[in-house]
């Protein structure tokens, strides 16, 4: 998540006096004190609710689907390479809601003590800060990354095999996990624990540096990745735009329509219509009636006939997996833009001058909240367009149900 939204949304003032600020309106403020520092942690009372109640059981709501993404992608039938990429998304989104989840208790709740208040104010400034900052680059890298191996794989897929090694895979995902590492250090050293436990700036969080730096960082990890997807999603869409028109031929005058059932070990099962001429039945038919001395060549251009239609039915059902699998990623890079270009207005200066007033307060809590979203849809995407994590799915539930009732 946005680490300026979160932390203006906290109502935590950086610029004076660096203690929680609360704005004109109904406040929670234990006022207990400890000589002359006080234990209170002071937030409006609807961020109270909307953090407490109403995030952080989402939290544990993404946390379980996206458990359940990564044992369903770890199964042996998901080979194809946007489904490693997929199980690596899920393994970044349960990160980063552990995180998120621990940040709501720990920051809407009462502290008991300096300790304890000291505990809370410590996860923020360097786990929660710098970590989620981390965690949401390489989702941003993630997402990009598969987008464009999808993109590759349906209009260039004789280049995809190259593009696409084993050594430049590799090599990809230790950019997408060491670039937002070493772009978000710098978090680790913006804020500290100050005098009465209470939220404090470094002085490099006071320099025009760090200013340009987090505009920079905001460029690169939000705003071209924007871009990049919008642009390949219009692409996606094309392709499958035209795959469904060669997919679905107009039926012709003297053409018999025959319908073939394709099973397949944990794949899509679907009806595919093959068309077959009249010309080529009448041949068929004649070769059936042919003397007993062409016996043999009939056995054997019927072997040739039933190969070519298989290999003829393997294609086609090859084609609807990535058909599917374009699908489905289009849903996926539009439901993250949903929460992506929100977040982007929300970066401080760009649209809200003011990012202590009322209204950027709310807005924060609706941005927060659809980028949020984006961390727990994605098990729903999985189940409505792709059958093998259906099926997969199912299995996994059978298994565990048989254990029960067996024991």
């Amino acid at each position: 998540m946005n680490n300026h939204v979160l932390l203006q949304a906290t109502d935590f003032s950086v610029e004076q006096n660096l203690t929680l600020v609360l704005l004109n309106s109904r406040t929670i403020d234990i006022n207990e004190t400890q000589g002359n520092c006080s234990i209170a942690l002071q937030y409006q009372f609807i961020e109270h609710i909307f953090y407490l109640y109403f995030m952080s059981p989402l939290c544990l709501i993404g946390l379980i689907l996206n458990v359940i993404n990564l044992i369903i992608f770890a199964d042996r039938s998901f080979k194809n390479l946007t489904f490693k990429y997929l199980r690596l998304i899920a393994f970044v989104d349960c990160i980063t809601c552990i995180l998120v989840f621990i940040y709501c208790i720990t920051n809407y709740t009462r502290p008991h003590t300096m300790n304890d208040k000291y505990f809370r104010i410590w996860y923020l400034v360097n786990v929660y800060f710098p970590l989620a900052n981390i965690t949401a680059a390489c989702n941003v890298l993630l997402t990009i990354t598969v987008t464009i191996e999808r993109l590759v794989s349906v209009r260039w897929p004789m280049s995809k095999q190259r593009l696409f090694s084993p050594n430049r895979v590799l090599l990809t995902l230790i950019i997408v996990f060491l670039f937002p590492i070493v772009a978000n250090s710098v978090n680790f050293l913006v804020y500290k624990v100050g005098e009465c436990n209470n939220l404090d700036q470094t002085i490099i969080a006071t320099t025009q540096a760090y200013k340009y730096f987090g505009i920079c960082k905001e460029i690169l990890l939000r705003f071209i990745p924007i871009c990049i997807l919008i642009c390949s999603n219009c692409l996606l869409l094309s392709t499958v735009h035209v795959a469904n028109k060669k997919f679905k031929p107009k039926k012709k005058l003297g053409q018999t329509t025959i319908a073939l059932e394709l099973t397949t070990n944990g794949n899509d099962t679907k009806p595919i219509t093959k068309y077959l001429s009249e010309s080529q039945s009448q041949t068929d038919t004649l070769l059936s009636i042919q003397p007993e001395e062409s016996t043999i060549n009939d056995l054997q251009t019927r072997k040739s006939s039933v190969s070519t239609t298989s290999k003829n039915k393997m294609h086609i059902r090859k084609q609807q997996q990535e058909r599917q699998l374009t699908i489905m990623l289009v849903w996926l890079s539009t439901l993250y833009l949903c929460g992506q270009i929100p977040m982007l207005f929300a970066y401080p200066n760009f649209v809200f001058k003011d990012t202590s007033s009322r209204i950027y307060k709310y807005y924060a809590l609706v941005v927060n909240f659809l980028e949020l979203i984006t961390y727990l849809a994605n098990f729903f995407i999985y189940v409505k367009f792709t059958t093998q994590f259906q099926q997969v799915f199912r299995n996994k539930i059978k298994q565990i149900f048989f254990c029960f009732t067996k024991t």
